[in-house]
C-alpha cells in the first residue's frame, strides 16, 4: 500500500527534477480551478427533466437497452466476478473507444490501462480492451504524472485530457490518467468521490466536468447495485430512480473530515446501530452506538470495527471463524435463507440479506462479507447491493433508502440546498415483520468465536478484488497541470491532433515522467 510512501514524497520530486530534468523545464505550473457549484448552476440551460444519465448494471456484457430522450441513454455496468466488481463502459478519444473501468465512489481519479501481467487477475484483465491513445485525435498531453495509491494496489499515470462520453453525453477536455505500471488492480477506475485531501482538489473531476458542462445540474448521482442473483441496478448521474427503493430517502450529513478516523474527505455517514433478523423471525439489536463509516462502491467487503464484526460473523447460523484467513466461514446454503443484517443510520434501517452478506470467494466457499479495521470502516458492496443511495457532492449529504424494483419512474435531481427532492419510493416493503427481541445484539465487547474451522476445513484463498479507497498520491500538494491542459476538439485550448502520430508523440514526455515514477514506485516497494 502506498499509504507508507508518505515520507518519500520530498525525495520522489527532488529526483524527477534532478534525473529526469522535464518537470524542472516544463511550463510554470498552474492548478486548474473548480467553480463552485453555486456559480455553476446559473449557467446552465433548462431541459425539461432530461438532464440525467442512467447507466444500468447488467450480468453480463451485451447491447444496452437505450431510451429515446435525449441524454437518457443507458450505458452498461456490468456485475463480474460472482458480483466482486461493478463495472461501467464509457466511450474516451476520437474515434471514441470503449474501455470499462471500476465503479468507484471511495476514489476520485479517472484513469485507465492497467498492467494485466502485474494486476493479480491476469486473464480477467486481458479480456478488457484497453485505450490506444495513439489512435484518439483529440488527446493532449498536460505534462504531469503521479502515483495513485489505494486500499489495495497501486499505479503510475500520466495526465491527459480527453473527450468521454457516457451515453449520448459528451464531457470534453476531460482530465483522465494513462495507467503505465500497475499493481493488484484489474481495470481502470471511474472514481466519484470527492478531493480525498479536504484542503486541496488539483482538477477538475468527471463529476464536476459534468455539471460544468451542463450535462447535469449539480454534483449529485444515484447508485443501485443490486443483488448478485439480479444484477440490474444503475448509476443515474442527476436522477433519482422511484421505482428502485421502497419507503423514503433518509438524508444524512456527510462528516467533516476532521470528524472522521483518517481526515480523509469521503462519502462518511454515522451508523447508529446493527441488528440481525434471523431466518425463525428473532431480531436483535445492538444499544445505539456512533460509528464513523464510508460507502465505497470500489470495495468488494465491508470492513467494521472489530467488535461488530465479530458480534455480526458469530451470529451468522453455522458460522466457523477461520484463523488463517481471517474471514467467517459459512455453508453456501445460509445465503438461501430469509435472515438478514440490519444497519441503521438515525431513523433509517437497511436490512441487508444473507444472500447479499454472503460472498462465495470460491466454487463451493462461502464468507460472511466483512472484515475487521479499527482505521476506516467502510460499507462496500457487501452492504451497497441492499441499498439506494444518492450521493449529494455539493450540499454533502448522503440519502439512504431500502433497494428494491418495481419499475422505473425516474426524477431529475435539481440544484441548490433542496437539489435532491424529497421523495418517496413507489416500491412496497417486503422486508421481515421479525419480532423484536429486546435487545442483546452486543457490538461494543471482544468476544471470541463460538466455532473455530478445524484444520483441513475449506480454506479461503481468494481476496478482496476490490481496490478499496483511494490512499495516497505522490503529488500531494496537487499535480500541478501545465498551461494549456483543457485542449482538445470542442472548443478547448489548443485544439485537437490531426493525426495519430502527433497524438502518439504528445506523450512522450509523459512516458518518461511516468517511467521515472514507475522506478521510484519500485524503489518504494522494495524499501517497505
Amino acid at each position: 500500500m502506498l499509504t507508507t510512501m508518505l515520507p518519500l514524497t520530498t525525495l520522489s520530486l527532488a529526483l524527477l527534477s534532478s534525473t529526469t530534468g522535464v518537470l524542472a523545464s516544463a511550463k510554470p505550473p498552474i492548478k486548474v480551478p473548480v467553480t463552485p457549484a453555486h456559480r455553476r448552476s446559473s449557467l446552465l440551460t433548462p431541459r425539461n427533466g432530461e438532464g440525467f444519465i442512467r447507466a444500468p448494471i447488467r450480468a453480463a456484457p451485451g447491447t444496452p437497452q437505450t431510451k429515446l430522450r435525449r441524454r437518457q441513454e443507458d450505458e452498461g455496468l456490468n456485475n463480474q466476478n460472482l458480483g466482486t466488481t461493478y463495472t461501467i463502459d464509457i466511450e474516451i478519444g476520437t474515434p471514441p473507444q470503449t474501455v470499462t473501468l471500476i465503479l468507484d465512489t471511495g476514489s476520485p481519479d479517472l484513469w485507465v490501462n492497467p498492467t494485466c501481467e502485474t494486476s493479480g487477475q491476469e486473464e480477467y484483465c486481458q479480456s478488457f480492451a484497453q485505450f490506444d491513445y495513439t489512435k484518439s485525435k483529440t488527446i493532449e498531453d498536460t505534462g504531469a504524472a503521479d502515483i495513485l495509491g489505494y486500499g489495495k494496489g497501486n499505479v503510475t499515470i500520466e495526465y491527459v485530457t480527453d473527450d468521454v462520453t457516457i451515453g449520448s453525453a459528451k464531457v470534453k477536455s476531460q482530465i483522465l490518467g494513462i495507467g503505465f505500471e500497475s499493481h493488484d488492480i484489474p481495470l481502470g477506475i471511474l472514481g466519484l468521490s470527492p478531493s480525498v485531501n479536504p484542503d486541496s482538489q488539483p482538477y477538475p473531476y468527471l463529476l464536476d466536468s459534468m455539471t460544468s458542462q451542463g450535462i447535469i445540474s449539480s454534483r449529485a448521482f444515484s447508485l443501485d447495485l443490486r443483488s448478485i442473483d439480479n444484477p440490474s441496478g444503475a448509476i443515474i448521474f442527476g436522477g433519482v430512480d422511484l421505482g428502485k427503493f421502497s419507503g423514503s430517502l433518509a438524508k444524512l450529513p456527510m462528516l467533516d473530515p476532521s470528524d472522521t478516523p483518517s481526515g480523509a474527505d469521503r462519502y462518511w455517514i454515522v451508523l447508529s446501530g446493527v441488528g440481525m433478523t434471523y431466518p425463525d423471525g428473532q431480531v436483535e439489536e445492538s444499544e445505539e452506538i456512533a460509528v464513523p463509516v464510508f460507502l465505497d462502491s470500489g470495495g468488494t467487503l465491508s470492513r467494521l470495527p472489530a467488535t461488530i464484526f465479530q458480534a455480526i460473523g458469530d451470529s451468522f447460523p453455522g458460522s466457523q471463524y477461520d484463523t488463517e484467513s481471517g474471514f467467517y466461514i459459512v455453508d453456501c446454503a445460509v445465503a438461501d435463507e430469509s435472515g438478514s443484517v440490519d444497519f441503521v443510520f438515525g431513523s433509517k434501517k437497511i436490512r441487508v440479506p444473507y444472500g447479499d452478506f454472503i460472498w462465495e470467494v470460491q466454487s463451493g466457499v462461502c464468507v460472511v462479507g466483512v472484515l475487521p479495521t479499527d482505521e476506516e470502516p467502510v460499507f462496500g458492496d457487501s452492504f451497497l447491493r441492499a441499498a439506494y443511495v444518492v450521493y449529494d457532492q455539493d450540499n454533502r449529504n448522503l440519502h439512504l433508502a431500502q433497494a428494491a424494483n418495481c419499475g422505473e419512474q425516474i426524477v431529475e435531481i435539481g440544484s441548490g440546498a433542496n437539489a435532491v427532492p424529497s421523495s418517496t419510493g413507489k416500491c412496497k416493503d417486503s422486508g421481515p415483520t421479525g419480532t423484536d427481541g429486546g435487545g442483546g445484539l452486543d457490538v461494543t465487547a471482544t468476544r471470541a468465536p463460538t466455532k473455530t474451522a478445524a484444520g483441513g476445513g475449506p480454506q479461503v484463498t481468494n481476496s478482496d478484488f476490490g481496490p478499496g479507497p483511494a490512499g495516497t498520491r505522490v503529488s500531494t500538494s496537487g499535480i500541478g497541470l501545465p498551461t494549456g491542459t483543457g485542449g482538445g476538439s470542442g472548443g478547448g485550448s489548443g485544439g485537437g491532433n490531426d493525426d495519430n502520430d502527433s497524438a502518439a508523440s504528445g506523450l512522450d514526455v509523459g512516458v518518461t515522467v511516468a517511467v521515472a515514477l514507475a522506478g521510484l514506485n519500485m524503489l518504494a516497494v522494495w524499501l517497505l
